[in-house]
């Protein structure tokens, strides 16, 4: 990637200390030609990874046209699968950040525009992710979250079939179990004391050991 690309998306000025990257920006800390150059690389770079990183970094800082391109993104898997891999384990962890992005998508749209009109348009794309993490080990424990905080039922159904798909393959899903049922304790006990009794089981049993 070209190092003025580089500093472009991934730069955070001096005084935002509080910023983990440059999706984590408040919008006081992003000066409006910056949104547009990233703009630009969306619809302008000839580069595939790159206008996928301009479509998340938009996505993050709440704006429409990054949701609908990651959106788009998402029928193309081979542009962007294993950019980002998990720092313990190796596996492709692409689908997280993914997920974090429209997360904070959803928190800037709500504070300028509301949560209604937020919650509708990243409906659709936390479904894809949460039904995408049934069958690949990247973890949804900010869209678990997501959901205890907003109290949205369109989501639960969903995340009760991602719980169904997972809890017996802890090999390959390690903590998602145990944070998942952890949810549902706190949402929905009744649908979590009857998973656990139907493997005559209790909620610790769950709990991987600290270096899983």
């Amino acid at each position: 990637m070209d190092p003025k690309v580089y500093e472009l998306l991934n730069s955070i000025p001096e005084q935002a200390d509080y910023a983990a990257d440059a999706g984590d920006l408040d919008s006081e800390d992003i000066s409006p030609g910056r949104v547009d150059a990233v703009k630009e690389l969306l619809l302008e770079s000839g580069d595939e990874e790159v206008q996928f990183y301009a479509a998340k970094l938009l996505t993050s800082w709440g704006y429409h046209e990054g949701l609908v391109a990651l959106e788009k993104f998402m029928s193309k898997p081979e542009v962007f699968e294993g950019l980002y891999t998990h720092r313990l384990h190796g596996y492709d962890d692409t689908y997280r950040y993914i997920l974090m992005a429209v997360i904070m998508y959803f928190a800037n749209v709500a504070e300028k525009e509301g949560k209604e009109i937020a919650r509708v348009q990243v409906r659709d794309l936390l479904l894809k992710i949460v039904a995408l993490a049934e069958k690949r080990p990247f973890e949804i424990s900010e869209m678990l979250r997501f959901v205890k905080r907003e109290k949205y039922p369109e989501y639960m159904a969903a995340l009760k079939e991602y719980l169904l798909a997972i809890i017996d393959q802890p090999d390959v899903h390690r903590w998602k179990i145990y944070d998942a049922l952890e949810f549902f304790v706190a949402v929905e006990p009744g649908f979590a004391e009857l998973i656990l009794k139907a493997r005559n089981k209790l909620i610790d049993n769950f709990k991987p050991s600290r270096e899983s």
